[in-house]
C-alpha cells in the first residue's frame, strides 16, 4: 500500500500525513464492563450481531471473504486498502463517484467508508437505510468501514442492518496504543465472520480488550479532548486554504493544489512537514493533511511552512 509505506518511510518534524489523533494511554487506568457489552450498548445490537477483529480493515476483510461477491462497487476518491482489496482478492471491480450510481445486481457489494476518507463525505442515519434497503431489495450487499464515524456523529444506534456490515476500531478516534476492531451487522454475515476470525485469529488478547472497553465506555470525554486539537487546526488551515475539501470535525482535509502532489508533499518533506499525495487515494493533484496529532500551536506552525512551500 502506498499510503501506508508513505506514512511509515517518510520522517519528519510535524506529522500532518497520521489521521488519527495524539494517542491516549489506556493501560493506566481502571476497568470498564467487558468491551463486548460496552458496543453492544453503544450500538444497540445483540451479541450474536457484533464480532470482536484485530482492527477495522480485517473487519471488512473478513466480511468480503464472508459474502463473496460476485462483484464490487467502491468509490472515488477512497481509502487505498478499500479500493485495493477486490483486486487483490480477483473480484470485479466498479468504480463511481458517488455510493448512489452504483449498480444494484444480486450478489454486489458496495464497498465503502463513511464518512469518506478522504473527503470526508458522509451518509446519515436515514441516507445509510435508503441506500442498504435498495441494495437488499435487489440482492446486494454493503460493507461500511466506519472509523471514523464518531468525530461527525452521536447517531450511531438503529443503524440498519440487512445485508450490512460495519467495521470500526480503537483506531483513529480513540487512538490508544492498542488496535482492537469489531465488526457488526446482519447476523447471519457476523456468523460467518466469527468462524472464519476463530480459523486465522482468535484474538483480540484480555488485556487488550479491558483497554478498548475503557476507551470506547468513555467515548463522550474522547470526543471532547479530539475536537479540542481538531477545532482549532481546522479553523487555521480553512483560513489559509479556504478550497479545503473538509467535513466539520473529521481529523483530515483534502487540499487541492495546482501541481503534482508528490512533488509538493517531497518538497514539504524537506521542509520538516509530512503530509499524505492525494493520488494515493484516487484524488491527484491535492494533498491530504491531518488535523489530529499536532497540538496547536505546532499546527500553525507547520501551516506556515505549508504556505511558504505551496505550489
Amino acid at each position: 500500500m502506498e499510503t501506508f509505506k508513505w506514512i511509515r518511510e517518510k520522517i519528519a518534524d510535524y506529522d500532518l500525513a497520521n489521521s488519527g489523533v495524539a494517542k491516549l494511554n489506556a493501560f493506566a487506568h481502571g476497568d470498564a464492563p467487558p468491551l463486548e457489552d460496552v458496543l453492544s450498548d453503544l450500538y444497540g445490537v445483540s451479541k450474536q450481531e457484533l464480532v470482536l477483529t484485530a482492527g477495522a480493515q480485517e473487519g471488512v476483510f473478513l466480511a468480503f471473504l464472508a459474502i463473496k461477491p460476485s462483484y464490487v462497487v467502491t468509490v472515488v476518491p477512497e481509502y487505498e486498502p478499500i479500493t485495493k482489496l477486490p483486486q487483490t482478492l480477483g473480484v470485479r471491480q466498479v468504480q463511481v463517484g458517488n455510493v448512489w450510481d452504483a449498480p444494484l445486481e444480486p450478489g454486489g457489494l458496495i464497498l465503502f467508508s463513511n464518512p469518506n476518507n478522504p473527503t470526508g463525505r458522509f451518509l446519515d442515519k436515514r441516507e445509510l437505510a435508503e441506500l442498504a434497503d435498495e441494495a437488499w431489495r435487489r440482492g446486494a450487499y454493503l460493507v461500511v468501514d466506519i472509523i471514523f464515524s464518531d468525530f461527525v456523529t452521536d447517531d450511531v444506534k438503529e443503524l440498519p442492518l440487512e445485508g450490512v456490515v460495519y467495521a470500526h476500531s480503537t483506531d483513529k478516534f480513540f487512538t490508544s496504543d492498542i488496535r482492537v476492531g469489531w465488526a457488526f451487522g446482519d447476523r447471519r454475515i457476523v456468523e460467518k465472520i466469527r468462524y472464519l476470525k476463530d480459523l486465522a485469529n482468535p484474538g483480540p488478547r484480555e488485556f487488550e480488550k479491558r483497554a478498548a472497553a475503557w476507551l470506547v465506555s468513555r467515548r463522550g470525554e474522547v470526543k471532547r479532548r479530539n475536537l479540542s486539537i481538531i477545532r482549532p487546526n481546522a479553523e487555521a488551515l480553512l483560513a489559509a486554504f479556504p478550497n479545503a475539501v473538509y467535513r466539520p470535525d473529521m481529523p483530515i482535509a483534502l487540499v487541492p493544489t495546482k501541481c503534482h502532489d508528490v512533488e509538493l508533499a517531497e518538497r514539504l518533506l524537506a521542509k520538516g512537514v509530512k503530509t499524505v499525495p492525494g493520488r494515493f487515494f484516487q484524488a491527484p493533484y491535492s494533498i491530504r493533511v491531518g488535523l489530529g496529532v499536532e497540538e496547536p500551536e505546532r499546527f500553525r506552525e507547520a501551516l506556515r511552512i505549508l504556505r511558504e512551500s505551496w505550489c
